[in-house]
Parts: C-alpha cells; sequence; structure tokens
C-alpha cells in the first residue's frame, strides 16, 4: 500500500534586494533538491509574490517547509495549507514546475490567494496552473 504524501501551498514575496536573476536560481536549486528527496510540484511567481504547491514524503516535506521559512529571499511567508494529502501526487510529472510572466491571464492573483481558505486556495491555483505554461 503506497504511503500518504504531505503537501504544503504557500505564498510569499521575493525579499527586497533580490532581483530576477535570484527567481532563476531558487528554481535551479529546487529542482535539484527535490529530485534528491522525491518531492514534486509547482513554482508561480508574478514578479512580485510566488505561490507554491509541492508534495513528498511527511520528512522531506517538513525539511522543505522549514528551509523555505528561513530562507532570506522569502519575505511575508505564509502557508496556506499543509498536511497528509494522501497517496496520489496532484503534480507528479514536474519535480519543480515553474510558470512566471502574464500570471494575469490565469485569473490567479497570488496575495488575494494568501486571503482565501485553504481549500478555495489550492482550487484556484490547481485551476490556474492548468491555463499556465509551465517549464
Amino acid at each position: 500500500m503506497p504511503s500518504s504524501l504531505r503537501s504544503l501551498l504557500y505564498t510569499s514575496r521575493l525579499a527586497p534586494g533580490y532581483g530576477p536573476t535570484e527567481v532563476g536560481r531558487i528554481v535551479k536549486q529546487a529542482r535539484e533538491l527535490n529530485a534528491i528527496h522525491g518531492i514534486t510540484g509547482v513554482l508561480v511567481f508574478d514578479g512580485d509574490w510566488f505561490a507554491q504547491y509541492v508534495e513528498g514524503a511527511p520528512d522531506a516535506m517538513r525539511v522543505l517547509e522549514s528551509h523555505l521559512q528561513a530562507d532570506p529571499r522569502h519575505s511575508d511567508f505564509r502557508v496556506i495549507d499543509a498536511g497528509l494529502s494522501g497517496p496520489e501526487r496532484r503534480f507528479p510529472h514536474w519535480v519543480m514546475g515553474y510558470a512566471d510572466g502574464d500570471i494575469d491571464s490565469s485569473g490567479l492573483n497570488i496575495s488575494a490567494l494568501a486571503q482565501a481558505d485553504a481549500y478555495e486556495a489550492l482550487e484556484r491555483f490547481a485551476q490556474a496552473v492548468k491555463t499556465l505554461d509551465i517549464l
């Protein structure tokens, strides 16, 4: 029987003093580390705000969440939803899918996402991801 996965949906802002080249470093580092630790997910960046959904083994996810919260490249870090999510991955094919650019066309307002309840936020995020050009 497959073990349960833990998921995390959060929003944060790119911290002052960091520019677009730092976002590229974040994505590169996340892809490398996620592949090693069996974590999959999607990161969306609108030029100011991040929204990310990640999933993996519970222990790996607890470590990741603690690293994300301590990362000085993030500010206004807000966990929207974290917990056990069952045996099936929502985004199994992306160690770290990434989208930026024309986020507005997806209807995803990341700063507003942080104000929604967990279920609504996850649904909005999942619907937006379907419309984005994920790399």
